[in-house]
């Protein structure tokens, strides 16, 4: 954890709140890069949401407001919110966006970009991109293969998560 501490010291990187209530404090690490908060600043308003209760930002800002409380993060319905994709590299996902991080520590997760998920499932965008990009930041950061988590399950990465079944 040194090395996230010395990225917010210097101010590479920062923490995350979206999506907490005014009373809720975050009980998980959740932290961006400037990459991160320029897409959601500058590209995350303009993305259309095919959920008809929920804008593409307020997606975002749900998930990432479930994650950060520490309640049994809920997966599997109707779509996983968290998937491992490889060489540590996992995705968190809404219904109109994806946004690709690493975990630092259990249940410390590093987000360095998102997408609207439009162009990766009509494959004008590929997840392989994403990957390079994330392990190449992550790397650039001085996280080494001993300062990040590495394995496949959820188990790996969370202490509380529910797995409901598919609906």
């Amino acid at each position: 954890m040194s090395t996230i501490a010395k990225l917010i010291g210097d101010g590479t990187l920062r923490s995350l709140t979206l999506g907490l209530l005014d009373d809720e404090l975050p009980e998980r690490g959740l932290f961006g890069t400037s990459r991160l908060f320029r897409f959601m600043s500058d590209e995350l308003p303009a993305i259309p949401s095919r959920d008809a209760m929920l804008s593409a930002h307020e997606q975002v800002s749900n998930l990432l407001g479930r994650y950060l409380t520490n309640k049994p993060f809920v997966l599997k319905s109707p779509i996983s919110p968290l998937r491992h994709l490889e060489n540590g590299v996992w995705e968190l996902k809404t219904l109109d966006v994806r946004v690709f991080g690493w975990f630092a520590a259990k249940d410390c997760m590093v987000i360095d970009s998102g997408c609207d998920v439009k162009p990766l499932k009509a494959r004008q965008l590929a997840y392989s991109g994403f990957i390079n990009q994330t392990a190449y930041i992550r790397k650039s950061l001085g996280f080494t293969s001993k300062e990040y988590i590495q394995g496949t399950d959820p188990n790996d990465i969370l202490s509380k998560f529910v797995v409901l079944p598919r609906r």
